[in-house]
């Protein structure tokens, strides 16, 4: 009886120990299972070494996220865990640059750097540059003369009488230049301009003016002065408006037939016949008459009035006082023939 007991708990502890030994060979795969399972699916991060880097600089650290599976990258899938080193490292840097150029992304420069090329070849302003302002621009526009003359209206001869003795007492071998019918104060200006200047003179309706201007010049002093009925005296010299051309003119010996002193008034035709003989040109409110040497002056020598004669030495030029209009009749001053009509 106690041989049987004892046989039956032998068996018991074998088939213990069998059951036993069969758990053990079934739960070890699973385990080991597990534990790869684990590992591969525990981020690399966690394996990575804390950062310790110090602020302001570019720290190299593992990856922040898990690491592709085989299945991601296309590959064969296993099981086998992933190194942390394979992972590429991210820069990152300190929110406070210590830099002026630590503030700019790679990706901004670049950007700048596509909008902006440096520039090639030669660069040329286009811009029109302005010019500086001329003494013309600057100088004040001409003021209009709105005096007149308030004497009696009277002729050409009739004034030289009274003009020619004020001019010999002055220059005794004075010789005639110009008589001209002229604005109060604009005496200064007759050598400098033409005939005609409405600033300057004044008509002569009729042949007859009240500031005629006798002109004067002396060989012997160089000198030359403007002599007028409202009792005015400019020197024309001193006021620079003669030429140091025009005084040697006169000085020549082919002018002595202009010496004050001998002309002889009487054998002249007078302002008023040359406006008749004028026409209706000469009775118009804008027409001016002067007597004038004109080899002088440099206007001539004027045409001959018969084939074969004399160019005059004296003469009377009616001009037109309107500054839009161009008009002139020489006339000899003896005869009183016309010896050139720009109306012709």
């Amino acid at each position: 009886m106690k041989l049987r007991t004892s046989l039956s708990l032998v068996f018991a502890g074998a088939a213990f120990l069998l059951l036993a030994a069969c758990d053990v060979n079934v739960n070890a795969p699973a385990s080991t299972a597990t534990m790869q399972t684990t590992a591969a699916s525990t981020p690399a991060s966690t394996m990575a070494p804390a950062d310790t880097s110090t602020p302001g600089s570019a720290t190299a650290t593992g990856a922040s996220t898990p690491a592709p599976t085989d299945t991601q990258r296309g590959g064969t899938p296993t099981t086998a865990p992933t190194e942390a080193s394979t992972v590429p490292p991210t820069i990152t840097t300190d929110s406070k640059p210590t830099s002026s150029t630590s503030s700019q992304s790679p990706t901004s420069s670049a950007q700048a750097a596509t909008a902006m090329p440096a520039p090639s070849g030669t660069i040329v302003d286009a811009v029109a540059g302005t010019p500086p302002p001329t003494q013309a621009d600057i100088a004040p526009s001409p003021t209009t003369v709105v005096a007149t003359s308030s004497g009696e209206a009277i002729t050409a001869l009739q004034a030289m009488a009274m003009l020619k003795s004020k001019a010999l007492d002055i220059y005794p071998d004075a010789r005639f230049a110009l008589l001209v019918n002229s604005k109060p104060g604009q005496q200064k200006s007759l050598l400098g301009s033409s005939l005609g200047d409405p600033n300057i003179n004044e008509p002569t309706p009729g042949g007859k003016g009240r500031n005629w201007t006798l002109v004067a010049v002396s060989p012997s002093r160089k000198g030359a002065m403007a002599f007028s009925m409202d009792g005015t005296a400019v020197d024309l010299v001193k006021e620079g408006t003669v030429t140091s051309d025009l005084l040697t003119q006169f000085s020549a010996p082919a002018r002595s037939a202009l010496d004050l002193s001998r002309l002889d008034l009487g054998a002249m035709k007078d302002t008023d016949a040359v406006a008749q003989a004028a026409g209706e040109r000469g009775k118009t409110q804008q027409i001016g008459i002067a007597l004038l040497a004109p080899d002088g002056l440099g206007i001539g020598p004027l045409p001959t009035p018969t084939s074969g004669g004399n160019s005059p030495q004296l003469a009377y030029e009616l001009f037109s006082t309107d500054p839009v209009k161009q008009l002139f009749i020489f006339f000899d001053a003896f005869t009183g023939n016309i010896v050139l009509d720009s109306g012709v």
